[in-house]
């Protein structure tokens, strides 16, 4: 036979392979059952020797059947990895199956070892490895994978170390060990850390942290409320000088309106109010430099007003203290005026009315009696609208500025609001 009839016969034998391939591939996989994985593998063995995709159909499709028959479905597994070794999930799988066989500790990290050596960066696989090296009791192993799996994802700071606290108590042992470098990873360990309510485990991360942050920061903002709710006053306060060097510990935040309020957590101003009402500084008019807040009204709203407002921590060991402050105000509408309330946590509100609706820098001065164990002041300025006077609309201008706070001599106190 010549050459030229030796290559006309090639791709009809060809043909005529592939047609066989797909023909036993084809009973191969009807030949796939699940639940009965051993006579699924000795179908698959007998039509699709090689493997093919039957037996990959076969190895993937046996998970929900573990339990029913694991010496046939890890039989089944190695089966398909002699023939695919580099399939990952598989292997991963068998590493699975031996854990819930309780099979020996060194056979299932070897099976872990083989998944991880065909796709040592897959997030999934190094997740799986990590659940199993805990319940193995391999922490180290567990450590290993999940600072793997947090590389470049600082957002999955908070699951590691949820997983690393059950056994990882102490804050700089927990980072040194779980977390890769970074100032992502300590803010988000710091997020975590409020969370739950770890206080050290943020003051360590706080520690490693580049300082100052911004205002606007969430690592500031999220350690310093955490001080704040776990009465940590001194720490919240020496955190917020560090960003803004005016204030100081017993002051009021941004007491002279230095800077812009950032959000409405940490020892920012809350100035969120509601349609109608606007809430800006104000350089131009002020009682001390550089700027003061001045509270806008257009007059088309009945406005109820719970803001401005402020938290102010202080010191322990003072019953009385006085807050001071100047305001202004100009053109404004309705006998239903704003007006300020200022209390300590745990006692009376105490109201302050304004001047009038048209007023020049005029002072206010008010005392407030701190229950035990009392360190938080608060001052904001409100309004209740009337329900019925013609006048309800809020129109006008209000400014506040120069806020002071120190202890008061005891004597009478301010009425109560009310």
């Amino acid at each position: 036979m010549n050459a030229r009839a030796m290559r006309g016969l090639v791709l009809p034998l060809a043909g005529l392979l592939a047609a066989g391939i797909a023909w036993a591939e084809y009973r191969g996989l009807r030949s796939v059952d699940p639940q009965q994985p051993a006579q699924s593998l000795a179908a698959v063995q007998a039509n699709v020797p090689w493997g093919g995709l039957a037996g990959r159909q076969l190895a993937a499709s046996l998970e929900p059947h573990w339990r029913r028959d694991p010496p046939a479905v890890d039989e089944a597994l190695a089966w398909h990895l002699r023939h695919y070794p580099l399939d990952p999930w598989r292997w991963a799988d068998r590493a699975r199956l031996a854990r819930l066989q309780d099979a020996d500790p060194d056979a299932v990290l070897a099976h872990l070892d083989a998944a991880l050596a065909a796709q040592p960066h897959n997030r999934e696989l190094l997740w799986r490895a990590a659940t199993i090296t805990q319940q193995l009791g391999r922490v180290e192993r567990t450590e290993e994978h999940l600072r793997d799996w947090l590389a470049g994802q600082p957002a999955g700071t908070h699951r590691a170390l949820f997983v690393a606290m059950r056994w990882i108590d102490d804050p700089a042992q927990l980072l040194d060990r779980i977390l890769p470098p970074g100032d992502p990873y300590l803010e988000a360990a710091i997020a975590a850390a409020r969370q739950h309510g770890r206080l050290d485990l943020a003051a360590e991360a706080w520690e490693r942290l580049s300082r100052p942050r911004p205002p606007g920061d969430r690592a500031l903002l999220d350690f310093v409320d955490l001080a704040l709710a776990q009465g940590d006053h001194e720490r919240a306060a020496w955190a917020w000088a560090e960003t803004f060097p005016d204030y100081r510990y017993g002051m009021v935040p941004n007491a002279d309106f230095r800077h812009e309020p950032a959000s409405p957590r940490g020892l920012h101003w809350r100035i969120r109010v509601p349609a109608g009402a606007r809430v800006v500084l104000d350089p131009e008019h002020y009682f001390t430099e550089p700027a003061s807040l001045r509270l806008d009204f257009d007059g088309t709203e009945n406005l109820r007003l719970t803001a401005p407002s402020v938290r102010i921590p202080v010191p322990a060991g003072v019953e009385r203290w006085t807050v001071s402050g100047h305001w202004r105000a100009e053109g404004l509408t309705t006998r239903a005026l704003p007006y300020l309330s200022a209390w300590a946590d745990g006692g009376r509100r105490t109201r302050v009315d304004a001047p009038g609706s048209e007023f020049d820098w005029q002072p206010f001065r008010v005392e407030l009696d701190t229950p035990e164990g009392g360190r938080m002041l608060h001052l904001q300025l409100r309004r209740d609208p009337p329900a019925r006077d013609f006048d309800r609309y809020l129109a006008g201008r209000l400014w506040l500025d120069a806020l002071r706070v120190e202890p008061a001599p005891l004597q009478t106190m301010d009425s109560d609001e009310p």
